[in-house]
């Protein structure tokens, strides 16, 4: 799937995600849209970062499954 697609369902979805970014480095949490279309928020434990859309090379969700 591509990063952008599998992007827009974690936010929609409420999916935690795994990015990682071209430089190697990987954010976990919970993605949300800004005012700035170039940029997706992440909140992680250690608080919210902003992620440019172009530094992305691939978006993982996380998915709950519910066990009863």
């Amino acid at each position: 799937m591509d990063k952008l697609h599998e992007l827009k369902m974690a936010v929609t979805l409420r999916h935690d995600v795994v990015i990682t970014l071209e430089n190697g480095e990987m954010v976990v949490g919970l993605p949300k849209w800004g005012t700035d279309p170039d940029k997706v928020q992440v909140r992680t434990v250690e608080g919210a970062v902003w992620v440019l859309l172009s530094e992305i090379s691939h978006v993982t969700r996380i998915i709950q499954f519910a066990m009863k």
